[in-house]
């Protein structure tokens, strides 16, 4: 049983706690006590001490980048049904995905309680960790690209690019989108696949 005086810090607290606080904590002393800015000062003078800075500045700032970023998929890719122009046609692992989904609930409710590629994870999570690991694979992928979508633009104009440079980043853009939606739909499809192979495959029995 944990004691009051025991203190334990994991990784996702590390990441997601201690790290924006000291962001915060760093920028309200600048504000509004710039006498204490010189302590500060010491703490970034040791050497490495500034890709320590620049690797919390991209922590931060990529979170900004994938909140931005997430928009495309329903505003873009859901809208225009990109995965029809990979598959050429209906997505028939989905469809029996959420048929199987809404038969587990027992609920015909749209995305309830959660939607088929969350539950399709869901269930591989705990029955399938290397099918997973596959899906997470073409998943991290497209919101690799997908936030290139967001970077590369944004890059371009803070640099004043010239016109080559800034027809060469509308390039790479469209090229990151259609590689962002090519990958996202393999991780939905993969998924689906995956889980109605373990849901028609039967347990092996255990006394064999």
């Amino acid at each position: 049983m944990p004691k009051p005086n025991d203190f334990h810090i994991g990784v996702i607290e590390f990441f997601s706690i201690l790290l924006p606080g000291a962001l915060l904590t760093a920028a309200l002393v600048g504000r509004f006590h710039p006498e204490l800015a010189e302590p500060l000062r010491s703490l970034l003078a040791p050497a490495g001490a500034d890709w320590v800075a620049f690797a919390l500045a991209s922590y931060a700032a990529g979170h900004f980048v994938f909140l931005v970023a997430a928009m495309l998929d329903g505003l873009v890719y859901d809208r225009l049904e990109l995965w029809k122009r990979f598959r050429g046609g209906a997505d028939h692992c989905y469809l029996r995905a959420t048929e199987a989904r809404q038969a587990f609930f027992g609920t015909l409710e749209r995305d309830v309680p959660m939607n088929s590629f969350a539950w399709a994870k869901s269930v591989l999570r705990l029955r399938a960790p290397a099918a997973l690991a596959d899906v997470e694979r073409y998943e991290a992928d497209s919101k690799f690209f997908r936030s290139l979508v967001v970077v590369i633009p944004v890059t371009a104009v803070l640099l004043a690019a010239s016109p080559l440079l800034a027809a060469l980043a509308a390039a790479l853009t469209l090229a990151s989108f259609f590689r962002y939606a090519e990958r996202r739909y393999k991780s939905t499809e993969w998924a689906y696949r995956y889980l109605l192979v373990l849901i028609e495959t039967p347990s092996p029995d255990p006394r064999r």
